[in-house]
């Protein structure tokens, strides 16, 4: 007998052809309707390919030999040869043993095509759930067999509203469509499904499909002529004839159906079919589930941080074992993918196609979940109520694929938030969901090693990410039963003392993965705090908007709590340390209720740097986070790194406790607010905001503020400099760092696109620079930071293009505006503005709307790594020598545009006196003239006095090996009030003159302020500038400087017996040949 059969719907070109030769007239009548045979099949096979498969029952008949109503032989193989390929099956006339279009070509034979031809054959249901709304969204699983899937193909939702239907109950072929969406098709055309415990309860379209049209193997025959099984019906038949032949009866101590009886019947009889379960393209998938039967340890429901997490939660699928394949009943195996009988090559090669699909995919890949309906109470009842209420949980899913389901992390995926799945109308409480989805770290490592022996059975061709996987997931699960992988004391003293004070929900360690970190904006745009912007404009990258009280540093906020007044200085503001603790204790007990407490190891520096520090921040904002995520070194990797040695403490908390139920707001932060640091302990604390450097410690908190402290006790220096690195023609690289206060052009400068020809800058860093002296007595610098958190306004190609390719991908943007098709945009942003957008407050922009787009001190968060001039050494463990120090600010009159210091001690006191125009980047008057000393007022942590005397002592130690300090002010205004010197690359002018003066081959000019360039000193070559303009710019206007004496005298005496005299002595020597 010739069965030619076919794989998929006839007509698609997803699907595959086959013969099967077979001796067994029951195998053609279950082919029949399990897939489609005939004729019409030939027509479509014509000279194309098929697989050839050849079944026999193995019982040859002699002569006259009578047959019996099931021929088998006891010796039974069925083996596959993908090379060839084939199939022959010997001896056995049951199931997936002789319907070969089923298991034998659908999934081994099928999952070796597709890993050659880049698709999956997967043992997997395909159902398609339809919310209230009307939105459909497609959803394949794979659960091992016996293990509900038919009945979860088949659902009957019990919450109003929702719909299920059904495209396929066992197998989906799935690859990626011409969208770049992964779709699926039902290879079969019929149900081959276990028949013990179906019912009308259970499953009732499956019951309702079986009723005409069906072959029953192994069950019950009742004497009216009908079958039965076990869990069919809630009261068993008086007597029956057993699937043995025998006589049956409710208390005979036998089974009346075999434990893997089966029915086979139609699909199209179902009454839930989908409409598009024949459809030739098949059905995009919104979502992978996988699940087994397991009485504990998972939870009942759990989603992947990402596509690779998923694939190792499916690497590591488990299930108790049912009647359906050979084995101990009730033993725990794993199981891949549910694949594990069905997988036609080595495993560890198939879990890299899984790998690989999810890097094809990308961002269009299916979310992955992981789910438990069999979970027990200790009486061994299941504690879920299963079959329809499972809709109850796809919901959460279908929540989960739309961004709107409530998650929160756990050591094992992400599981829902209190109240997130809808228990409406069950006889269950808050308190039962609870302790399904609840995680027992213990349970989990005490499985571990079976998970390792396992995963050593695939030997070399184990990916290595599912070996990172597993060493990740053993790290979370250690962490949550505070067994920390560290020797800090320190650092665990001061975790559990934390978590006693702000009495968080949850507790969750950072790893410092790309996994996380894409958890981390997955949370925050569920929450509405982020906005995922268009992924083919700002691929990963994302925009968020901060509440209107919290959009820069709170200067008047910011404490500097030394042992004395005297030692924090007339700068700063001070509190007496006891005081101000025991104030924020007030502030922070019970300040985290409600949410989850992130702990962040970071590293300012390069890990490989011995001048690098350490530091852990407590918080609980996710926006924390992911910014830490980009702007520092962060996670286990630190942790191992720091081992039992130094690390800053810095807490921080949004101040916005939730109570029970209480809804979230998208930025979350307090009227009052605090950020707090105390030198001596050292330690930093932060209440009540959630922005910028108020929130993200490692940067102006730790790195300037705590770190000037600690660069005065051990002879080096933290300072507000960018680092570049200038190369001439001559392929000779100076490195300069210079320091301006925020929005004055730093981010601009540090990643110059020159104009002259043959010069190059490259970026070592924009914001920071901590700088020591060397091993050869010159200043050497690090920039301890890893990322970019520059001011968007005013960045565009013209003025900073590297910034612009920078934050392309990969970044986060707060307080922008937000243009239709999905990107961001800002004042200064380019020359036509968009006719229309989405402003940082939500609001409807125009051009004439007479409101700004975006914040004038709008971010944006990138990493170092992404910019086109980044530096070769930025990371360079010993760091850069440093050429020359800049100083600088926004001054429209008075300053000249560069100047040169006459000596370390008169550089010292420029950057003493260095004044700017205030921006928008703190709080103050825009537009008024403050003194900024070295662009530090905010940022010195200690007495500014006490600081100009560092310096001078740096230099002392220096000698002559150290760097030329020049003055810069590219700000400079006519009477129009239009800035004369054109600026951003043509600034490489002036850094050429600084370079030429650095090796002394330029001649200058000596004036009362300092050494200037000669009318011929700077390169003005291709620049409309007249003599007159530049002449303007590099005028010493005496009266101007004589006007700011005053200001400087008043600015000093602020300091008393803390002033260096050499200070005194120069601002007096300053005056005299001022007149």
């Amino acid at each position: 007998i010739n069965a030619e059969y076919m794989g998929g719907p006839i007509g698609s070109k997803l699907s595959k052809y086959g013969v099967e030769i077979t001796d067994s007239p029951y195998v053609v009548a279950n082919m029949h309707i399990m897939t489609r045979v005939g004729t019409e099949v030939v027509k479509h096979i014509g000279k194309g390919e098929f697989l050839p498969c050849l079944h026999s029952v193995g019982k040859p008949l002699k002569e006259g030999e009578k047959d019996v109503p099931w021929p088998c032989n006891d010796n039974k193989f069925i083996c596959h040869f993908p090379e060839d390929p084939c199939v022959m099956s010997f001896g056995s006339g049951y199931g997936g043993n002789a319907l070969l279009g089923k298991k034998c070509f659908a999934l081994r034979i099928a999952s070796n095509m597709g890993r050659k031809e880049e698709w999956m054959a997967e043992h997997c249901l395909i159902l398609g759930l339809t919310s209230p709304e009307g939105k459909t969204h497609y959803v394949a699983a794979a659960f091992p067999s016996a293990c509900g899937k038919t009945n979860l193909a088949m659902l009957v939702p019990t919450i109003p509203g929702w719909t299920v239907r059904c495209v396929g109950d066992d197998i989906a072929w799935m690859r990626i469509g011409k969208d770049g969406r992964l779709w699926a098709i039902n290879p079969e055309a019929g149900f081959f499904g276990v028949a013990p415990g179906t019912s009308d309860h259970t499953n009732p379209s499956a019951m309702e499909t079986l009723r005409k049209d069906s072959i029953f193997t192994n069950v019950g025959l009742t004497p009216d002529g009908d079958v039965w099984w076990e869990g069919m019906t809630k009261v068993p038949p008086a007597q029956l004839e057993d699937w043995k032949y025998g006589k049956w009866t409710p208390d005979c101590g036998r089974l009346a159906a075999h434990p893997n009886a089966r029915y086979t019947c139609h699909a199209k009889n179902c009454p839930v079919i989908d409409p598009n379960w024949e459809a030739a393209e098949g059905v995009p998938i919104s979502a992978i589930i996988f699940g087994g039967r397991r009485s504990t340890t998972i939870p009942l429901v759990n989603e992947a941080f990402d596509w690779k997490h998923g694939v190792f939660m499916g690497s590591v699928c488990s299930s108790e074992q049912t009647a359906a394949a050979e084995g101990k009943v009730g033993a725990l195996r794993i199981d891949p993918f549910a694949m594990l009988p069905f997988c036609g090559y080595n495993m560890g090669d198939y879990f890299n196609h899984w790998l690989e699909m999810g890097e094809k995919l990308g961002d269009k890949a299916p979310k992955i979940f992981y789910v438990n309906w069999f979970r027990k109470n200790e009486a061994g009842k299941f504690i879920w109520p299963g079959f329809g209420e499972n809709s109850r949980v796809l919901k959460w899913m279908v929540r989960r694929i739309e961004g709107t389901g409530l998650g929160k992390p756990s050591p094992v995926g992400i599981v829902p938030a209190s109240g997130a799945i809808d228990i409406t109308g069950l006889e269950i409480t808050n308190q039962t969901v609870n302790q399904l989805l609840s995680i027992d770290p213990q349970r989990w490592l005490d499985e571990l090693p079976q998970i390792r022996a396992y995963h050593f059975q695939s030997g070399l061709t184990l990916p290595d990410v599912l070996h990172h996987e597993l060493s990740c997931l053993e790290q979370r699960l250690h962490f949550a039963l505070e067994n920390i992988p560290t020797t800090n004391l320190k650092l665990k003293t001061w975790v559990k003392e934390t978590v006693q004070l702000c009495t968080p929900d949850h507790v969750h360690w950072c790893d410092g993965s790309e996994e996380e970190y894409q958890l981390m904006c997955d949370l925050l745009v569920e929450s509405k705090t982020f906005v995922r912007l268009n992924p083919k404009t700002r691929p990963n990258s994302f925009l968020c908007r901060s509440d209107p009280s919290d959009v820069a540093r709170v200067e008047s906020c910011t404490f500097i709590c030394s042992s004395s007044k005297d030692e924090a200085g007339p700068t700063n503001n001070w509190a007496d340390p006891k005081e101000m603790k025991d104030k924020l204790t007030k502030l922070f007990k019970g300040c985290m209720k409600g949410r989850t407490m992130y702990i962040i190891p970071f590293c300012m520096g390069p890990l490989s740097s011995p001048y690098s520090k350490y530091g852990v921040e407590i918080t609980d904002s996710p926006y924390v986070v992911a910014n830490q995520y980009i702007m520092t070194r962060i996670g286990f990797r630190v942790l191992r790194a720091m081992n039992d040695d130094f690390f800053l403490p810095c807490l921080h908390s949004v101040g916005a406790p939730l109570k029970p139920g209480q809804a979230d707001v998208s930025w979350p932060c307090n009227k009052e607010k605090m950020i707090v640091h105390f030198p001596n302990d050292p330690m930093v604390m932060s209440y009540g905001s959630g922005y910028g450097g108020n929130a993200l410690l490692g940067k102006k908190c730790f790195a300037l503020r705590i770190a000037s402290n600690m660069g005065k006790r051990e002879g080096w220096m933290a300072e507000h400099c960018l680092i570049l690195g200038l190369t001439s023609p001559e392929n000779k690289t100076y490195y300069v760092v210079a320091a301006f206060p925020s929005a004055c052009g730093k981010t601009n400068l540090a990643m110059l696109v020159p104009t002259l020809p043959g010069w190059k800058v490259r970026c070592v860093g924009d914001d920071i620079a901590w700088m020591r002296i060397g091993k050869d007595g010159r200043l050497w610098a690090i920039n301890p930071e890893a990322g970019f958190f520059g001011v968007a306004p005013g960045t565009s190609e013209y003025t900073n293009h590297s910034a612009m390719e920078a934050m392309r991908q990969d970044s986060i943007f707060t307080n922008v505006g937000l243009t239709p098709d999905g990107d961001v945009w800002w004042e200064g942003m380019t020359k036509v503005p968009p006719a229309q957008l989405e402003d940082w407050k939500y609001g409807k922009w125009t051009p004439d709307c007479g409101r700004l787009a975006a914040h004038p001190n709008a971010r944006y968060t990138c990493h170092a790594k992404n910019c086109p001039v980044i530096d070769p050494n930025w990371e360079a463990a010993e760091g850069v020598p440093i050429s020359a120090i800049i100083f600088g600010g926004r001054r429209s009159t008075t300053i000249p545009l560069v100047n040169e210091a006459f000596d370390w001690k008169h550089g010292v006191f420029m950057g003493s006196v260095c004044s700017s125009e205030q921006t928008a980047a703190a709080e103050g008057k825009v537009g008024a003239l403050r003194i900024d000393p070295f662009a530090m007022l905010p940022f010195c942590g200690y007495n500014m006095g006490d600081y100009f005397n560092h310096w001078l002592e740096m230099g002392e130690k220096l000698g002559g090996k150290a760097p030329k300090i020049f003055y810069v002010n590219w700000f400079r205004k006519n009477e129009a009030g239009k800035f004369i010197w054109p600026g951003f690359g043509e600034n490489s002018r002036v850094l050429k003159w600084i370079c030429a003066r650095v090796d002394e081959s330029v001649p200058c000019v000596d004036t009362p302020i300092g050494r200037l360039p000669t009318p011929e000193g700077i390169d003005v070559q291709g620049l409309s500038l007249t003599s007159d303009e530049l002449a303007r710019l590099l005028q010493v206007d005496k009266a101007a400087w004589l006007s700011d004496i005053p200001q400087y005298e008043e600015h000093f005496a602020k300091f008393g017996a803390h002033l260096p005299p050499v200070l005194k002595q120069q601002l007096a020597q300053l005056a005299t040949e001022l007149q």
